[in-house]
């Protein structure tokens, strides 16, 4: 069976194949081909710091933001103690 020109589209559509097509590219080209072992090792340690760094600061980022906005079971269950303090104070 032929391949149609949707399961192309769709294969294009994700992320991670147009990364490895290029990376392919990359690979099979001439400056990346006259670096040595250690280079290239270096090289991608140097990628995979940068990865982390990114991912950990946008981990950090997330929870200031979420720490700055109550979550509304937290603030549900404040109200609900301070009405029963309320209804203590009334009854004595």
């Amino acid at each position: 069976m032929k391949k149609t020109k949707k399961n192309k589209a769709a294969k294009k559509a994700t992320l991670l194949s147009g990364a490895t097509k290029s990376l392919k590219k990359l690979g099979k080209g001439k400056a990346f081909g006259k670096l040595t072992t250690t280079q290239k090792v270096v090289g991608g340690a140097a990628l995979v710091a940068l990865g982390l760094s990114y991912l950990s600061k946008r981990r950090t980022a997330g929870k200031a933001a979420d720490a700055a906005v109550p979550s509304t079971s937290a603030t549900s269950d404040a109200l609900a103690a301070e009405e029963s303090l309320a209804a203590m104070d009334g009854n004595a």
